[in-house]
């Protein structure tokens, strides 16, 4: 039996990157989904090849930054599946990324908002449908939530938010049998990661020898991650930030 065989869930943020390889991999593993994002030209290409490997899923537009957008989502996934088992937050915004007296108050608002009030937002509304039959929740953190770089004042925010946030959530939710867990990513060989780092190969490939693996983590690696959290294999784990980060995140002596 497939690790999410018979199971129905939602992927926010699926139109590339880590979104995108988590929804291939749970469709892989059975999963009907409903894929959602702002680029419904780049959902319908990722539910065709879903649909040529014989899975199933159901493009759903949304913007997370508009409030009435989350709402919708939920309600339209539920609606053309027919249940809800599990839903991986992974949207959010790199911000503009720049040091803290050069931002505006708009900056901090964006960044904030979008990674933050957005997924406070998002368990809201998908623990409301699963409240009857239970679920599984996981949200795309970041290893910044804990760490810093130069420029990330809002995105660190934002991601220690998202940490501080969990817990509470999971012990107000395990009621209703409902987990929730968060994925705290270390450096990821993504467009986000690459803007971050102003798409300096040089800058960017000291920053992966600086991993004590010696490279940036792969979007298929945190997908199997995802499938492992939304799946019956971790039914005894709720507010959890559980980092995959190559062991960068362990303080000490580098070099």
């Amino acid at each position: 039996m497939k690790l999410l065989e018979n199971k129905c869930g939602m992927v926010v943020g699926a139109t590339s990157g880590i979104g995108r390889d988590s929804a291939i991999l749970f469709a892989k593993q059975g999963a009907t989904l409903a894929i959602v994002g702002r680029r419904k030209h780049l959902l319908e290409s990722l539910k065709k090849e879903i649909e040529e490997m014989g899975g199933q899923a159901f493009v759903i537009s949304a913007d997370v930054t508009i409030p009435s957008h989350i709402e919708n989502m939920v309600n339209e996934a539920t609606q053309k599946m027919g249940k809800l088992d599990f839903a991986f937050n992974n949207s959010g915004t790199i911000g503009n990324f720049v040091p803290m007296l050069e931002q505006s108050e708009e900056d901090w608002d964006h960044t904030v908002n979008t990674n933050l009030k957005s997924i406070w937002l998002s368990i809201r509304a998908q623990a409301k449908a699963m409240k009857e039959n239970g679920g599984a929740i996981v949200n795309t953190s970041s290893w910044l939530s804990k760490g810093a770089l130069v420029g990330s004042t809002s995105y660190s925010a934002s991601k220690a938010g998202m940490d501080g946030l969990l817990r509470p959530a999971a012990l107000e939710l395990a009621a209703m049998n409902i987990r929730i867990n968060n994925i705290n990513p270390g450096g990821i060989d993504t467009e986000m990661t690459r803007e971050a780092f102003n798409h300096d190969q040089e800058v960017l490939n000291a920053f992966a020898q600086s991993h004590p693996t010696g490279r940036m983590g792969t979007t298929e690696e945190v997908a199997n991650l995802a499938a492992f959290l939304v799946s019956d294999l971790s039914n005894n784990i709720t507010g959890q930030a559980i980092s995959t980060d190559g062991g960068y995140g362990i303080a000490g002596q580098r070099g």
